[in-house]
């Protein structure tokens, strides 16, 4: 990483930010990059074979599903594992290893029917029993995960059926199954390896893992008796973590790698000039954001989290980082996806900020704040910094390098603050619980109010997508502009670039990519 290159950067970022402040270009984040893009059909038929090689920013925290730590985590998870349940890239829910489904009439039930045939990278057999051990492993006390606790009981009725009998109605349920709670794990690898299953991840996705250099490389082959006839096109794939932006677009035009993830926009504008390079992006659920930890001084104050809140300037951030190409945050959903808010506005208002640090009573407010050593991470918190500094507070920022950074926060709880990206989900209803509700593991703090609580045990029991969006819009309001309990900052375009014999590659909502559709042409 070039922390010379960032600090002569910095300052003039931040001087972009002040100019363009308050003003709007309402058409900029709209558009998707066009430069190279080929449709399904343009691509031409899949080819079976060959190899290719990616890279990506950051490794997985962990090779077990319900351990790991990142939103990051899922592209270098979903070659090994498949979920029961599958989504488009409109994050609507497809079979997956539940080739079907159906809800019993009082929505307390869910059937699954599993799909014949599928098998472990291990060889042993798919099945409703190892749904069962699956399901309840999510649910211990040992995982991370709490997308699934709303399921009761598992009920094996066959050999290829099992019933979900739930606590109350969910409707995030089928999405939640096709997120890391839905990934299924191999039961004998899992009792055969105990505590070193990570080392020996095993699951019925389409690629198994046969090498892994932690922080350094991650190569996959492809399994022979992957259920999906005709699939995975390619017969390997090397994944290289290349957390600087620079090392990973060097690579990708010095013939190293085939595919670049995560390309900033100003590396965008050069790359559209270049013949060779195929960008594809889309603006997904994804935002960066500062998690809060509010049992910690000075966060246990709600006026200094409200004061933050105010006092960050998103859409100079946008503009001066993004180059417009984002949408600055007002919500924890885009204000153009169904459950998003396009009325709802997080003021930027330094002076209220300013009054809201003197109503804290505190003197001299000051915090330590996570953040990665990656180009927009870095350029996106000493834009914060120096924001926040205006109105009376000062950060100190403490670079980490992505698992790190995440355990230091989350589960060891040594910084009050994190400047991190949130990486969306399925539902909506999983990002909401998962930032706002006092029994989340993303939310170390515990802190939430029995009102919030209540309207998102709400959301979930509701079928009614137009009630579910009301819903989520009132609990938007009280939990970021009452509560501050979370502060939203800005929308990145994602961006990915490649070389044109990489084919198949398509975006997705999630802003996570899927690298196991992929094959290579000529």
């Amino acid at each position: 990483m070039n922390f010379t290159f960032i600090a002569k950067l910095v300052p003039v970022l931040i001087l972009a930010v002040m100019i363009v402040g308050c003003s709007s270009d309402t058409s900029s984040g709209k558009n998707p990059t066009n430069s190279g893009q080929a449709s399904k059909s343009e691509e031409g038929k899949p080819k079976k074979g060959g190899e290719v090689t990616l890279a990506y920013q950051s490794d997985s925290t962990n090779y077990d599903p319900i351990l790991g730590s990142s939103g990051s985590d899922h592209p270098l998870l979903w070659p090994i594992y498949d979920t029961l349940i599958s989504f488009t890239k409109e994050l609507e829910p497809k079979p997956g290893l539940a080739e079907s489904w159906e809800f019993t009439d009082d929505k307390k039930t869910l059937i699954l029917h599993l799909r014949e045939g599928v098998t472990f990278h291990d060889g042993t057999a798919f099945d409703a029993e190892a749904v069962k051990f699956n399901i309840e492993r999510v649910n211990s006390d040992k995982s991370v995960v709490s997308d699934l606790k709303n399921i009761d009981s598992v009920e094996v009725t066959d050999n290829k059926t099992v019933k979900l009998n739930l606590k109350q109605p969910d409707s995030s349920l089928l999405l939640a199954l096709s997120d890391r709670g839905g990934m299924m794990v191999s039961p004998a690898a899992v009792k055969e390896y105990g505590d070193d299953f990570p080392l020996h991840p095993t699951g019925a996705g389409p690629f198994k893992r046969v090498k892994h250099i932690p922080n350094g490389e991650v190569v996959f082959e492809a399994y022979e008796d992957y259920w999906q006839e005709g699939k995975p096109y390619l017969d390997k794939m090397t994944i290289k973590v290349m957390p600087d932006e620079n090392t990973r677009i060097n690579a990708l035009k010095s013939g190293e790698i085939d595919y670049a993830d995560n390309i900033s926009p100003g590396n965008v504008q050069n790359l559209k000039t270049d013949s060779n390079i195929v960008l594809k992006d889309v603006l997904p659920l994804r935002f960066k954001m500062m998690f809060l930890n509010q049992s910690m001084p000075p966060f246990d104050n709600k006026n200094v989290r409200l004061a933050i809140q105010y006092g960050i300037n998103r859409e100079g951030i946008n503009k001066g980082i993004n180059f417009g190409q984002g949408e600055p945050a007002n919500n924890i959903f885009p204000k153009e996806y169904w459950a998003g808010n396009p009325e709802m506005k997080i003021e930027y208002n330094p002076e209220k900020a300013k009054q809201l640090v003197k109503d804290s009573g505190l003197k001299d407010i000051s915090f330590t704040m996570i953040n990665f050593p990656i180009a927009d991470y870095a350029k996106g918190a000493e834009a914060v910094k120096s924001q926040l500094k205006e109105i009376g507070i000062n950060v100190d920022l403490q670079p980490m390098e992505v698992t790190k950074g995440t355990t230091s926060y989350f589960a060891e709880k040594t910084a009050p603050a994190f400047f991190t990206s949130w990486t969306g989900r399925p539902d909506p209803q999983m990002t909401t619980r998962l930032i706002f509700s006092a029994n989340s593991y993303l939310n170390p703090g515990k802190y939430s109010t029995p009102e919030i609580e209540s309207l998102i045990s709400e959301a979930a029991s509701s079928y009614d997508q137009k009630e579910r969006a009301k819903l989520y819009k009132e609990i938007s309001k009280k939990a970021l502009l009452e509560e501050a309990i979370a502060i939203p900052i800005v929308y990145d375009r994602m961006t990915s670039a490649m070389n044109k014999k990489v084919k198949g590659f398509e975006p997705n909502m999630m802003g996570k990519p899927v690298f196991s559709t992929i094959w290579m042409g000529e």
